[in-house]
């Protein structure tokens, strides 16, 4: 059940991705969505033990998952090719059944935000309008989400870093919508059931510049590489992708333009339309810190 007043809470954070999609660095170790999640929560609070579950590896060398140790869980984003309501993501959904089934507070992003839809009764569809790319323009919290916690000191109107090609079409029964955009009418969701605790979001408050330049790069993650009339990117028609994906990084201060970045920052403001609300590490992490600060 939800921990009382325990300082140092261990999150589980359930991996997306099959290890064709992670990283791994010369020594072996891995380098997933769930690396990278993990390291955002933990500069949110020092204090945060970590642990990570792979269902979706052929061969998942995390150990299983001792409940008794978990204070909260974490379903990452993913660059899978089938649905969160397809046969192929039953592990993962296995697992976020069983953190409902102990009435664990969750917290989903983007393809962890349609886990527990799926669980909960609802349904999939790739977006018609093609995929969301590097930003979600103008989110705009509901009157739902201006009172759920999760949306505590975020402003009614926010830009997000995203990386999307599914969509929530039906949620189900019991879960709110809690904010939409032009391009997606599910940005945030949160179940209304008394022992459920889940909090979703189709966007990424724990993604940087720069890992928005990674997935671009690839080639691999179907639809993701697309950056051509991309929605949400709004990037100069001129603009090549090797040339978007180093003003991303330029963005996070890495790459080969990192020494030019203090004095090219306003121009790539403009370039891409950045608002303060993604910008600020503060703002954009503000989900994750409501969500950790709710048990």
């Amino acid at each position: 059940m939800i921990s009382a007043d325990k300082s140092n809470k261990t999150i589980l954070i359930v991996e997306g991705n099959h290890e064709g999609l992670v990283t791994k660095a010369s020594d072996g170790t891995l380098i997933g969505a769930a690396e990278r999640y993990g390291a955002v929560l933990q500069g949110l609070d020092r204090k945060l033990q970590i642990s990570i579950t792979r269902p979706h590896f052929t061969a998942d060398p995390a150990l299983p998952v001792h409940w008794p140790d978990i204070d909260g869980v974490v379903f990452t984003g993913a660059g899978v090719y089938w649905s969160a309501d397809a046969d192929a993501a039953a592990p993962a959904r296995k697992i976020m059944e069983a953190a409902f089934s102990r009435s664990l507070p969750v917290f989903g992003s983007c393809y962890g935000m349609q886990l527990g839809v799926a669980v909960l009764g609802g349904r999939m569809q790739a977006n018609p309008s093609g995929p969301e790319i590097a930003i979600a323009r103008n989110i705009q919290v509901n009157d739902a989400g201006q009172k759920h916690a999760l949306y505590q000191n975020k402003p009614a109107r926010f830009d997000a870093l995203c990386m999307h090609r599914d969509d929530v079409l039906d949620t189900g029964q019991g879960v709110s919508v809690l904010s939409s955009n032009a391009h997606c009418a599910v940005q945030a969701v949160a179940a209304k059931q008394q022992d459920i605790h889940f909090w979703g979001v189709q966007y990424h408050p724990e993604l940087h510049f720069s890992d928005i330049a990674r997935f671009l790069k690839r080639s691999d993650i179907e639809g993701f590489s697309q950056t051509a009339d991309a929605i949400g990117l709004n990037a100069p028609a001129e603009l090549s992708k090797e040339e978007i994906i180093a003003d991303f990084y330029c963005l996070d201060n890495e790459g080969d333009k990192k020494e030019d970045k203090e004095g090219d920052e306003a121009g790539l403001k403009e370039r891409y339309s950045l608002s303060q609300t993604i910008l600020s590490r503060t703002v954009h992490e503000c989900e994750l810190s409501n969500w950790l600060a709710s048990f």
